[in-house]
């Protein structure tokens, strides 16, 4: 209507314009003159008049044709203070919209940090198994290393024992050498005087065959000058025969004095004889005493090399006891540290077997089913109107958990710190409240139920049949349009959970609507369409939500 207008104005314009200034020069012609007025003046005073009194039956033919514009124009004032409302109510919708996305935004991230978290949380029990096994394998290792060490230990202690009796044995056969050195020592000193006692008796029987030998050569030499007073002798008978009987008596004489002289010649070669017989018996007896000397030296340094080697043997005995001594510490103070590193070992293996356990407990029940309530599962929700009727929330809250399997006094527990902060949080909003408790972790039957406790106000978030969250829908493929409506229900869920309205209260698509839907879409031109989802009821944290697409 508003672009017939336009043009409407436009002609009606041209129309007072012309029909004014036709006027106007008619007025002029006749010198017309109104309350005294010049006729120029009174010709322009005609002029407008007519210009106006054209407009405005122009207009009140337009708006006669055109009742509704009337009451458009009636009606805008009205409107205006709702449009204002309307206004405000959308900046805060847009508001409240980009504070929803921001929630949502970081519950994404805290999504991602969860899965990151779980991600890490199985590496880690992964490591732990993996740390498990390797600490398992150490711990076998070292009762292993333990054995060959208590085995070394007591073979060293074995060897020690031995060492030690090898000592005392060559300490033993140290000192009867040392005895029979001292022994030897006495009877080399025993051999040297009697060998000092025959070197004497060997000089005194030289001296008396010296003094024999001198003996007989004066016998001799008495026999050489009887001898030659025998030549003389008888060189006086023949040359005085006369003398013969004095001669002959001299002859007798000098013959009893010649064998007085052969007697005492024999006695002095037999005692010669008896002499080099001593001389030579008493040099065999020397060269004996000079043998068994050499042999008593040779034994002498026999034994002082066999004390020597046996001192030597000692000290390498000594030196090797302290050495296996000081392995011996070496061993028992590595020993116990390992017997020290074993226990930490066995104290970690035991964590860890027990975390092991626990996971694997955990995870056991998980699979077979025996837990009343997983980690992170609502337990029990109400709308709370203040602090006094908490006490009559949590009684509900112990029934709702009795009847899933929790047992104990109570069946469902909240830690007095965590119960003080909801207190504290229920006084500052003062308003009525939507408390949601939930498995803070897993729950087995027959255990009470640790909770994990939030408080919202239970005020309207969306209003019915306001569009919670829109979205651009590519057409064509139906895998995808599912998958892109499923996305937008999801998102729609994590603005309502972000805001406080439990998962398990809101209710997604089912197949009766999403089958018209993916209908209604394939009939639809062009690429892309945008799609909302809306709740059929006003949505608060403490009501049931049914979700349902919106098509413009």
């Amino acid at each position: 209507m508003l672009w017939l207008f336009l043009p409407f104005v436009v002609l009606l314009s041209g129309v007072v314009a012309y029909a004014a200034d036709t006027i106007a020069r008619k007025a002029g012609r006749k010198h017309l003159r109104w309350f005294g007025m010049r006729p120029k003046t009174t010709a322009l005073v005609v002029a407008v008049l007519s210009g106006m009194g054209i407009s405005a039956a122009s207009l009140a033919a337009f708006l006669a044709l055109n009742s509704s514009a009337v009451n458009t124009i009636a009606q805008a004032d009205q409107l205006r203070p709702q449009l204002e409302a309307l206004r405000g109510d959308i900046r805060a919708a847009q508001a409240d919209r980009d504070r929803a996305q921001q929630e949502a935004a970081r519950l994404r991230e805290q999504q991602t940090a969860a899965q990151t978290a779980l991600k890490a949380a199985q590496t880690a029990l992964s490591d732990a198994q993996a740390a498990q096994t390797r600490v398992q394998a150490q711990a076998r290792t070292l009762e292993t290393r333990v054995q060959e060490l208590t085995a070394a230990q007591q073979a060293l202690e074995t060897r020690a024992a031995q060492t030690r009796a090898k000592l005392q044995t060559a300490e033993a056969s140290l000192k009867a050498s040392q005895a029979r050195a001292q022994n030897l020592d006495a009877q080399v000193v025993d051999l040297g005087a009697r060998i000092a006692l025959s070197e004497q008796e060997t000089r005194t029987a030289q001296d008396r065959a010296r003094a024999a030998q001198q003996a007989a050569e004066a016998a001799q030499t008495r026999t050489q000058a009887a001898l030659a007073q025998a030549q003389q002798a008888q060189a006086q008978v023949r040359q005085a025969q006369g003398q013969a009987q004095q001669a002959r008596d001299q002859i007798g004489a000098l013959t009893a004095s010649r064998a007085q002289a052969d007697a005492a010649l024999r006695g002095a070669q037999q005692n010669l004889r008896s002499a080099q017989q001593a001389l030579t018996a008493a040099q065999t007896q020397q060269r004996a005493a000079q043998q068994a000397r050499d042999q008593l030296r040779t034994e002498r340094d026999r034994l002082t090399s066999e004390r020597a080697a046996l001192t030597s043997a000692r000290d390498q005995a000594a030196r090797d006891r302290d050495r296996v001594r000081d392995d011996l510490n070496a061993l028992q103070t590595q020993q116990q540290q390992l017997r020290a590193s074993n226990d930490a070992l066995r104290a970690t293996l035991g964590r860890l077997q027990d975390e092991y356990s626990s996971s694997r407990a955990e995870l056991s029940a998980t699979r077979n089913t025996d837990l009343a309530y997983p980690k992170n599962d609502l337990v029990y929700a109400a709308v709370v109107p203040g602090v006094r009727n908490l006490d009559q929330f949590f009684l509900d809250v112990a029934r709702s958990a009795a009847t899933r399997g929790a047992r104990g006094t109570p069946p469902a527990r909240l830690n007095p710190a965590a119960r003080s902060a909801l207190e504290t949080k229920l006084r500052g909003l003062n308003v009525s409240t939507f408390v949601q408790c939930r498995a803070a972790q897993n729950a087995a039957v027959g255990f009470p139920v640790d909770l994990s406790c939030d408080a919202r106000p239970n005020a309207v978030l969306y209003r019915a049949d306001q569009v919670i969250r829109r979205a651009t829908v590519t057409l064509g493929d139906l895998r995808r349009m599912q998958d892109q409506i499923g996305e937008l229900v999801q998102d729609a869920t994590l603005d309502l959970t972000s805001r406080g309205v439990p998962s398990e209260y809101v209710q997604g698509l089912d197949v009766g609507e999403l089958v018209p839907l993916i209908t209604r879409l394939n009939d639809r031109s062009g690429g892309v369409a945008v799609v909302g989802i809306a709740a059929r009821a006003d949505v608060r944290p403490g009501s049931r939500v049914d979700l349902y697409p919106v098509l413009p």
